[in-house]
């Protein structure tokens, strides 16, 4: 294990006394839910990407922390609000706030996680202003990927997939490594960050790779419902079925169709297929494209990179349960 791996591990311990510092105090209403929220913080990715990113490039201890924790809490807020949205009962194992507290507290505490962010970002005394533009561009970005998610009309044609996965999930995971090089000084501004446009394919590459994974992990096994399915959303395996010459017209009639009692029987055929294969081998495709790009990036963020890199392959090479969390 390298040196920063092994401080990023003791920093996550100072992450989750820093959110019990900042959550909101017991006389608050939103504290139980946020307190609940936080007993299982997930695997906290963007922020270890925030932290080890900074050490590589020796940002301060206190700047760090804030602007990892500014991601994470960003990232949790789009996962409450996504939970709204698709009126999710789970997250993380447990309930979900929406589920558990109410849609209403579900969006109030969404919304403190956003503004909480924006505080924690603005601490930076030098780029502070910088670090918030950065995190208000990534979610309007997100949201804006979240929206095309819940309202394509019809089966989505493989490069809307490719646009809309990318922008749910890539956003999110590259501005922790941006900030981190702004707040270092790498860069004197954000329009400084636009020379990191290799970053960007990196990680839009590895978000493709997550989304498809979880796209496979929806359809597989048949013997779950697919939510992707029944929902009519956004689904790599979908995408790739529907447009099989011995099955396309017949399923995207069923598709386009508010037709549900099918579900299971299309679920199946799906997941007998070979689509499951050509999905599988577009994950390697992508994830091979990130490893190349590596070398593309300024020697500092090469190591933070590759750990990325590395991170997702080890994701996507075992069967996930959900999204990146």
């Amino acid at each position: 294990m390298s040196l920063i791996n092994i401080k990023v591990i003791k920093s996550l311990d100072s992450l989750d006394r820093l959110y019990q510092r900042e959550l909101p105090s017991i006389n608050n209403s939103l504290a139980q839910a946020a307190n609940y929220h936080f007993q299982n913080p997930g695997k906290s990715f963007r922020a270890q990407l925030a932290l080890c990113s900074g050490l590589a490039l020796g940002l301060d201890e206190h700047n760090n922390l804030h602007w990892a924790a500014a991601c994470e809490l960003l990232h949790n807020a789009s996962l409450i609000h996504d939970d709204i949205s698709d009126a999710s009962t789970h997250r993380r194992g447990q309930t979900s706030i929406n589920e558990q507290f109410g849609s209403d507290m579900a969006l109030c505490l969404g919304d403190w996680m956003i503004a909480k962010a924006f505080e924690l970002a603005a601490r930076n005394s030098h780029h502070g202003g910088a670090l918030v533009a950065l995190l208000a561009q990534a979610m309007q970005e997100t949201c804006s990927g979240q929206i095309s998610d819940i309202t394509l009309p019809q089966c989505a044609e493989l490069e809307e997939w490719q646009r809309i996965a990318k922008g749910k999930t890539a956003p999110l995971l590259i501005a922790p490594i941006k900030g981190a090089a702004l707040a270092a000084g790498l860069y004197s501004n954000t329009s400084g960050l636009e020379s990191l446009g290799g970053l960007e394919k990196l990680i839009g590459f590895c978000g493709l790779a997550y989304q498809g994974r979880n796209d496979i992990d929806d359809i597989i096994p048949s013997s779950h419902r697919s939510s992707d399915l029944e929902g009519r959303k956004p689904n790599l395996v979908i995408s790739l079925f529907s447009i099989k010459d011995h099955s396309k017209e017949e399923f995207n009639i069923w598709y386009q169709s508010a037709d549900k009692n099918l579900l299971a029987h299309w679920q199946q055929r799906i997941a007998s297929s070979d689509v499951i294969l050509q999905a599988n081998q577009s994950i390697d495709y992508w994830l091979l494209q990130a490893d190349q790009l590596v070398l593309t990036l300024p020697a500092t963020l090469q190591p933070v990179a590759r750990e990325l890199v590395t991170s997702v392959k080890d994701k996507t090479s075992i069967r996930l349960q959900g999204q990146i969390a």
